[in-house]
Order: C-alpha cells, then sequence, then structure tokens
C-alpha cells in the first residue's frame, strides 16, 4: 500500500508539472488541487519509510496548495527572494564545508544535500505562488533540487520518489528550454 500511494503521488506530480511546464495559460485551481492531493500522498508513504526530507517537502507544498486553493493571499508573507537567496548561498556554503570535512559521499553530506533540496523546493514554491519568482526561475531551481535529493532518496531506498526527482529534473529543463523567450536581464 506504501508503495501504491507513493507511486500515485509522483505520478500526480509529474503530471502537474508538466502541465505548468507545457501549457502557458494553466488552471491555478487544477494545479494547486492536484499538487495537494501529490503531496499528502507522499507525506504518508514517506513517513512510513522514515524519508523525512520527502515528508517535508511534500508537508510544505500541502500547506501552501490548500492555502492557495482557498484563497489565501501567500504574496503578504514577508519572504522576500533576496532572502531566500542569502540562505540559498549560506546553505551551498555549509554544503562544501561540510562535503570538505566528512567526504563527499558520506551519510552527513547527503542527508545536509537532501535538506538544500528540502529548502529549495519549499521556498521556491512558496515563492513562484506568491509570484515573487519568475516561472523560468522556479523551474531552474527545481532541477538543482530534485537533483540534489538524489543520493539520499537512492540510499534510503525512496523509489516512488526517486524517480519522481529524475523526471521530474527532466520536465523542468525541457519547461527552461521552451521558455527561454521569457527570460529577462533583470530575472
Amino acid at each position: 500500500m506504501v508503495l501504491i500511494l507513493g507511486w500515485l503521488g509522483s505520478i500526480l506530480y509529474l503530471v502537474n508539472h508538466g502541465y505548468i511546464s507545457v501549457i502557458k495559460n494553466w488552471n491555478t485551481k487544477l494545479y494547486y488541487g492536484g499538487n495537494f492531493i501529490a503531496a499528502m500522498s507522499l507525506v504518508i508513504s514517506s513517513l512510513l519509510i522514515f524519508s523525512y526530507q520527502a515528508v517535508v517537502i511534500n508537508a510544505f507544498w500541502a500547506l501552501i496548495s490548500i492555502l492557495l486553493l482557498i484563497k489565501f493571499d501567500v504574496a503578504k508573507v514577508p519572504l522576500s527572494r533576496r532572502i531566500f537567496f542569502v540562505g540559498f548561498i549560506v546553505m551551498l556554503v555549509w554544503l562544501v564545508v561540510i562535503g570538505l570535512q566528512s567526504g563527499w559521499q558520506s551519510t552527513t553530506f547527503y542527508s545536509f544535500l537532501g535538506w538544500s533540496s528540502s529548502y529549495v523546493f519549499c521556498f521556491s514554491y512558496f515563492l513562484f505562488c506568491s509570484k515573487k519568482l519568475s516561472h523560468v526561475n522556479y523551474l531552474i531551481l527545481n532541477i538543482y533540487a530534485a537533483c540534489a535529493l538524489l543520493p539520499l532518496l537512492w540510499q534510503q531506498q525512496n523509489w516512488p520518489v526517486f524517480s519522481l526527482e529524475v523526471v521530474w529534473a527532466g520536465i523542468s529543463a525541457y519547461g527552461v528550454l521552451s521558455r527561454m523567450d521569457e527570460v529577462h536581464l533583470i530575472d
């Protein structure tokens, strides 16, 4: 049952992510509703196999999705792109320190790499939903977040989420390439 729930959530996320990566005028209720269902499926399945980074990411996505479905204005929450990127840079510097101290293939490094993925997935989703982050920048950050989570998911043998992240990175890359005409120098 855990695997079925995990695969259901993963497939629904991919369909949804493909939807916003390919369709320029996507339906927000459809997108956020699908994300909520996918997130809750993966929260339950990941919790049961102790894959905590996946639990945090998906619980946050479920929360943001439900807030948007009930028409809560997430743009009023005082989180800016600047704060997000400063936090991300601090995490990357700390990640290098951990890699140098513990080794680039250590469980500690993979765990922190997974937490950096959680940070990027959660807050880039929030900034995108609150219209504080461009579509292209959101997709670029999703490529990083998906790839950064892979080593830990491999260790945890969380195959539904591992497969999700591999395809997610590919869909995100496709979305970036298909939206290159929307990129501005300010982004």
